[in-house]
C-alpha cells in the first residue's frame, strides 16, 4: 500500500447472538461521528431486525431515512409564500414536531397528524396555503 492511501478499517462483524440494542446504538453513533449516514441507516435496520420494538432504534431509522420531497401543482401562478416562511421563522420553536397549516402567513392549524393539518386547509385557495412539518 502506498503512503497516503487510505485503508478501510471495518471492525469484524459481531456475533448476532451477543448483540444488544445498546451495541447497535453505539455503532450508529460512531458511524455518524464519521459522517457515514448511509452506514448508520444500515446499522439501524440491522438492529431493528433483531430488536423491532426498541424505541431508540426506531427513532434512528426514522431520522436517518432518505429525505423525500415532491412538487405539488402550482407553478408560476402561486401567490407569494414569503409571509408563511416568515411565520415559520418566527414561530418554529413553539411548534416543533408538528405539522403547521398556514394561509397567507397566518396559522390555520397545528397537529401531529398530517391528515388533520391538511384537512384544516380544505376549502382554502391552494395558491395561498402552505403545509409544513417543523423539525
Amino acid at each position: 500500500m502506498r503512503a497516503g492511501a487510505a485503508r478501510r478499517l471495518d471492525p469484524p462483524a459481531p456475533d448476532p447472538e451477543e448483540r444488544t440494542p445498546e451495541s447497535f446504538l453505539e455503532e450508529i453513533r460512531t458511524a455518524l461521528g464519521f459522517g457515514a449516514e448511509k452506514r448508520a441507516r444500515e446499522i439501524a435496520e440491522r438492529g431493528l431486525a433483531l430488536f423491532p420494538d426498541h424505541g431508540t432504534l426506531q427513532q434512528y431509522r426514522h431520522f436517518l431515512r432518505p429525505a423525500r420531497s415532491w412538487v405539488v401543482p402550482g407553478g408560476p401562478d402561486v401567490n407569494d409564500p414569503r409571509p408563511s416562511y416568515e411565520w415559520i421563522k418566527r414561530h418554529s420553536s413553539e411548534y416543533r414536531g408538528l405539522w403547521v397549516a398556514l394561509d397567507k402567513g397566518e396559522l390555520v392549524a397545528a397537529s401531529k397528524s398530517f391528515a388533520e393539518a391538511r384537512q384544516a386547509l380544505q376549502g382554502r385557495d391552494p395558491k395561498d396555503v402552505l403545509l409544513h412539518y417543523i423539525v
